[in-house]
């Protein structure tokens, strides 16, 4: 009996001595490796490392060495704290330099003693920009320029002027406030990163565009529903009503360069509502108390007018223009009710034709303009722009105006590759259309009385000239004479 309990007691001593030696905390030496590059940019690195061992640690701090040598030579450290659990931890650095070349280990600091990884390579990205939104505006436009691996230090400049850096987003969207203007409207940006220069390759194009008035018209008539022809560098403007009420039995000549428009003797019976265009007019009728249409026909060639042929239809507020030498006559009103009719004169032959309908109801108050062989027209219902191919006697939209028509009688001319549109009445807004590659920018306001509308609109020597008649509700303004600068300012 006394055996089996010694026996019992010895067991219990030898299990007692096995659960002690477990207990018991073992000193080992973690396992330290530079594992991951988890992101890397222009100056941006993420890394991982893991810590092995079988037990937790008392470590000081732990990170990451960085250096630009492989012997480390004044390092920075990456220090991510004390720790305690092994396994797996990231750093972040977002300082570095642009297309530079780095050495990274990683560390653990135990009992002031640093244990190292391996060492790992990684080379910083080099920066870009693609493109940018929007492409003109006036001083203070947002613009976002995408591109990747743009740094905190960027910096953006428009021609020689820097403008205002809001916003890098994951560093690749760069939000900016455009500068002021300086001595060009038309600049290139230019993107500054850590000393390095990017371009784009796209200009960006300040809002610009200058109004001035040249003079009041020197007569008391508001000249409305008449007609306006140009020849070269003279202008003439007359026939139509006085503000809509009775016939106006005056013409008038201006010669670019003499700053007075002169009085001249009418070339036929004055018209209401004819069409008219550069060299030709006729159509219409002899006014609001006798709109039965008539067929006079007259072309304007060096300096003097002409009697044509009677035209072949009838009808009022019809639009006209040339292209080629001839001319087109589209749309209007007959008895009343809207024509899409399209009829072509040719000057050589002196015979006209009739041409496919338009596509929609047309007269003189629609936007348009010639440019490269075809004319271009906005359906004011839809903001549609269409081009009309009078040799194919085709139609086609080919993009949509952004901006407000107004009320008609606004001006659609073209200078160089840009079209010009805008200030229909009680509209201040112009537009520019570039037709190589229909991007629409809209030019400084109109700076005089929106409550008007064109009487007569010209161009000469890149410049848009306007006769703009008040309203009738307007008492004693006379009609104005103004100039527009499309690259002013």
């Amino acid at each position: 009996m006394i055996k089996r309990f010694i026996g019992v007691i010895s067991t219990y001593v030898l299990l007692f001595s096995v659960f002690s030696s477990c207990e018991e905390k073992i000193d080992v030496t973690p396992s330290i490796i530079t594992e991951d590059v988890l992101y890397v940019s222009g100056e941006r690195l993420r890394i991982s490392g893991r810590i092995i061992t079988t037990q937790n640690i008392e470590a000081s701090d732990h990170g990451f060495y960085i250096s630009e040598n492989e012997s480390f030579n004044q390092p920075t450290t990456i220090s991510l704290g004390e720790r305690v659990n092994p396994g797996r931890f990231i750093g972040e650095i977002s300082s570095l330099v642009i297309d530079r070349k780095y050495f990274v280990k990683a560390f653990v600091t135990i009992q002031d003693e640093n244990i190292f990884g391996n060492i790992a390579e990684v080379e910083t990205l080099s920066p870009s920009v693609f493109n940018f939104s929007p492409n003109n505006g006036p001083e203070g436009t947002i613009v976002s320029i995408s591109g990747q691996n743009l740094t905190s230090d960027t910096q953006v400049f428009f021609g020689d002027v820097k403008g205002t850096v809001i916003d890098i987003s994951f560093e690749s969207i760069l939000k900016v406030r455009v500068p002021p203007i300086s001595d060009q409207s038309v600049v290139n940006i230019k993107v500054l990163i850590q000393g390095k220069e990017l371009s784009l390759e796209e200009p960006f194009e300040y809002t610009t565009g200058k109004y001035s008035k040249l003079a009041d018209f020197p007569s008391a008539i508001r000249i409305f529903d008449g007609i306006y022809l140009q020849e070269d560098d003279v202008f003439y403007i007359g026939m139509g009503t006085d503000r809509g009420q009775t016939m106006n039995n005056t013409m008038w000549k201006y010669q670019v360069g003499d700053g007075n428009w002169q009085e001249i003797s009418l070339p036929s019976r004055s018209l209401w509502r004819p069409f008219s265009s550069n060299s030709y007019y006729g159509g219409g009728s002899l006014g609001p108390t006798n709109p039965v249409p008539v067929t006079d026909f007259y072309q304007l060639k060096n300096g003097q007018f002409s009697a044509m042929s009677d035209l072949p239809f009838v009808k009022s507020r019809a639009l006209a223009f040339e292209i080629s030498g001839n001319l087109y006559v589209v749309g209007g009103v007959l008895n009343g009710i809207p024509s899409r009719e399209v009829f072509e004169y040719a000057a050589s032959s002196g015979i006209w034709k009739k041409l496919r309908d338009a596509p929609f109801d047309i007269n003189e108050t629609v936007l348009n303009f010639t440019y490269g062989g075809k004319q271009y027209f906005i359906d004011p219902l839809n903001k549609d722009l269409l081009a009309f191919d009078p040799i194919a006697d085709f139609w086609e939209t080919v993009s949509r105006f952004p901006g407000d028509l107004g009320n008609g009688t606004g001006v659609g001319v073209v200078i160089g590759d840009r079209a010009y549109l805008g200030l229909g009445n009680r509209s201040n807004e112009m537009w520019e259309l570039n037709m190589t590659n229909l991007n629409w920018a809209e030019k400084n306001k109109f700076t005089g009385s929106t409550v008007a509308r064109n009487s007569a609109i010209y161009v000469h020597g890149g410049l848009i000239y306007l006769v703009r008649s008040a309203e009738v509700q307007i008492q004693g303004v006379p009609s104005e004479f103004w100039v527009f600068d499309p690259n002013g300012f």
